[in-house]
């Protein structure tokens, strides 16, 4: 059969704009668990995946929110996988390609908290675990509660990291887990910190733009 440019050129645009199937029903099910808005930002496509970018708005400030999730009030599906992950499994299990998040940022009343994917499945088997370490370290990053985070960056990556203190941790290969390093904006800083996770400190070294 001789080539058909024009039917290879139809067939790579509908591989590229690929539909979800029961991504309506994904999104309200997150709004559903997360009290809040949900919205798809954006997808990234290839030829067997898709990677989602998502918005959650909360009209909560984060110590309420921490304190709903802790009791299970918030974010909770009485089962041990977070909303998130089931409904993740679900829309899989739906569609004939790999979906995944890519980035999921909550948009709080005070804080806005923006976690990347570090390896595959990463946002969703790993979101409960970040929500309490966000719980625990929440002294340590508000300087003894003088200071309030408006924007968390869960983590940060080698690339936006120059000239750390030589004294200090180096962070020289990408983020393994969400326990290393975050990028904080505080109320009273001008310029975002590095906090490390493990320390339970801040740490000298600067910052790119992050939301860029």
């Amino acid at each position: 059969m001789p080539f058909n440019y024009e039917n290879f050129i139809n067939n790579s645009k509908l591989e590229y704009t690929k539909e979800i199937i029961g991504i309506d029903e994904f999104l309200r099910s997150l709004g559903f668990h997360y009290f809040s808005s949900v919205k798809l930002n954006n997808k990234h496509i290839t030829f067997n995946s898709i990677s989602l970018v998502l918005e959650v708005t909360c009209n909560l400030e984060l110590l309420e929110l921490l304190s709903h999730f802790n009791t299970g009030r918030w974010g909770d599906n009485g089962k041990k996988d977070s909303p998130l992950q089931e409904a993740l499994e679900i829309l899989n299990i739906k569609n004939r390609y790999t979906i995944d998040i890519e980035e999921l940022t909550f948009f709080l009343n005070d804080t806005s908290i923006v976690i990347k994917r570090i390896y595959n499945k990463s946002i969703p088997s790993q979101l409960n675990d970040i929500l309490k370490q966000i719980a625990f370290n929440y002294v340590f990053l508000t300087r003894g509660l003088n200071q309030k985070p408006y924007e968390i960056f869960v983590p940060i990556f080698e690339d936006i990291i120059d000239n750390i203190d030589a004294n200090e941790n180096q962070i020289n290969t990408a983020p393994k887990s969400y326990s290393e390093f975050w990028g904080i904006y505080l109320d009273k800083d001008d310029e975002a910190s590095i906090y490390d996770v493990h320390k339970n400190t801040y740490v000298s070294g600067d910052l790119e733009f992050l939301s860029e």
